[in-house]
């Protein structure tokens, strides 16, 4: 998801751009018959008040608006902070003066019509919480893929393959929207192409140091480009929206895993063919996707087709491209931070180590609802009148999607650990995990936010500070006192995160001019 540009900005440099050209074609009067009759001319008087100034230099600009945000939006996007608009004009804040400045525009002749709550886009919406789901597809093929590979090697291998693949499919991905926006779809096909290719010897390389730590036999190697395989295939057919592929190429992976559940290793050899095929031809589709759209892009004949050859990816990113270590930065801590508290407990506690599956299967919740917020959000400055409004419907708006995010995954929760608890049983631990990744959810629809508004030092700063503080707890007070202990302490670190979130995101919710 990424910003709107401005639009007020863009209208008001093209209403003051138009009136200079119209000055400085405009034919010059003839005064001498005036001068000759001994007419007055009388110059309009120098205002002392630098708010007049201001009204008239902004009056090309913002004549149209119909309320005092328009003003607002246009004021900080010329670079007027709450800041200059106590030292220069005299107002607490640059709503203030916007609704002085809007007063004294006059009355405004262009009608408004009523706006409207934006309409939602239910097909993008569906599509967007079945990503969740599609995520987890390949653990059907798990249990097959257990007898294979030993526990410790299954654990690590997910863990360090998977934990890459989500930095390499952040970069990418943030790369690739970039350069999209930029007008370069050429070069965010290759960006996807190439980070998902080079990705597979990467996670070779990572299961043949798990081989090495371990022990066990090569099949971690597998493992491990499978992994990174999926990964970066749904992270390029999501980029191209295309992810409900994954629903008929996985299915029979996920039947032929279910099997070998119930008939045992009579279905194993099946089982395993079944999901490596399945996940060779999801990768192979991804890969098909990013050739086919750039030679869409590139064909002359093709409505919208690229002028000419462009630049190098990393030419193209330009001034963005220093961002990128900070996205890869993210996307690390995002995925340390989710997968320190589980690796303890993969191997013998079941009730704490699928605690987290609802978190994977709500992520489409998040993603939807981070989408919506935006749409929202870019609709209130039409919906309301005064700047406190605004204010107090903007920050009404973000609790409501962190409410959802969270309340879905804890109902996603229920029926995963009743389900534990008829086969074995559920732990107070595992019950305090399941709530520490609800509201991770709505820590993660936080950081979405703050992506959006690249304030990518907070988000890193933040992960760090509420990683560390769950360590610290794990090392020195929840070591002697159990999993209950660490899974509390974690669930402190997650509430943590979302303060500190908020704290981020308090500075620019509310301006006005990012949501026009």
């Amino acid at each position: 998801m990424t910003i709107a540009q401005d639009a007020a900005s863009r209208v008001g440099v093209g209403s003051i751009m138009a009136g200079a050209r119209a000055l400085t074609v405009e034919e010059t009067q003839d005064l001498s018959s005036f001068l000759a009759g001994g007419a007055t001319v009388t110059l309009p008087a120098v205002s002392n008040d630098p708010l007049d100034d201001l009204v008239v230099r902004m009056r090309p600009t913002v004549a149209s608006a119909v309320d005092a945000l328009q003003v607002a939006a246009v004021l900080e996007a010329e670079g007027i902070s709450d800041r200059a608009a106590r030292v220069e004009y005299g107002f607490a804040d640059v709503f203030g003066l916007a609704e002085e400045v809007y007063r004294r525009l006059g009355p405004n002749q262009v009608a408004g019509k009523p706006a409207r709550r934006p309409a939602a886009d239910r097909v993008a919406a569906l599509r967007e919480v079945l990503h969740g789901a599609l995520y987890l597809l390949p653990t059907a093929v798990f249990p097959a893929v257990l007898s294979l590979v030993g526990r410790a090697s299954l654990v690590t291998g997910l863990m360090i393959a998977g934990g890459m693949a989500w930095i390499l499919a952040g970069g990418a991905s943030w790369a690739a929207y970039r350069l999209l926006g930029a007008g370069h779809p050429v070069g965010a096909g290759r960006v996807l192409r190439w980070s998902a290719l080079g990705g597979l010897p990467v996670a070779a390389g990572l299961g043949v140091g798990v081989v090495a730590v371990t022990g066990d036999g090569y099949a971690v190697v597998g493992l491990a480009v499978g992994q990174m395989a999926y990964q970066m295939a749904s992270t390029l057919l999501m980029f191209y929206r295309r992810e409900l592929w994954l629903l008929p190429v996985m299915a029979p992976a996920v039947l032929t895993g279910v099997g070998y559940l119930i008939a045992g290793r009579v279905m194993l050899p099946i089982a395993i063919g079944v999901g490596v095929a399945s996940v060779v031809l999801a990768f192979g589709l991804a890969i098909a996707e990013t050739v086919t759209a750039e030679s869409a892009a590139t064909d002359p004949a093709a409505p919208g087709a690229a002028p000419g050859a462009e630049p190098a990816p990393y030419l193209a990113l330009g001034a963005d491209l220093p961002v990128l270590p900070w996205v890869t930065a993210y996307s690390a801590l995002s995925a340390a931070y989710l997968l320190h508290a589980q690796t303890p407990y993969l191997l013998g506690r079941l009730d704490i180590a699928v605690a987290a599956a609802p978190l994977i299967v709500g992520m489409g919740v998040v993603e939807w609802r981070a989408r919506r917020f935006g749409e929202l959000a870019r609709g209130l400055p039409a919906q309301v009148r005064l700047p406190q409004e605004f204010g107090s419907r903007i920050w009404r708006l973000l609790l409501a999607g962190v409410g959802t995010c969270v309340a879905s995954v804890a109902l996603l929760a229920v029926p995963l650990l009743l389900a534990v608890a008829w086969l074995r049983s559920v732990s107070p631990a595992g019950v305090v995990m399941a709530g520490a990744y609800a509201l991770l959810a709505g820590a993660y629809f936080l950081g979405f936010l703050l992506a959006e508004r690249a304030r990518y030092g907070w988000l890193c700063g933040a992960l760090a500070v509420a990683t560390a503080v769950h360590l610290v707890a794990r090392q020195f007070v929840a070591g002697p006192s159990g999993p209950l202990v660490d899974a509390t302490w974690y669930l402190g670190s997650a509430a943590l995160l979302q303060v500190l979130f908020i704290v981020g995101l308090a500075p620019v919710l509310g301006q006005v001019w990012r949501y026009r």
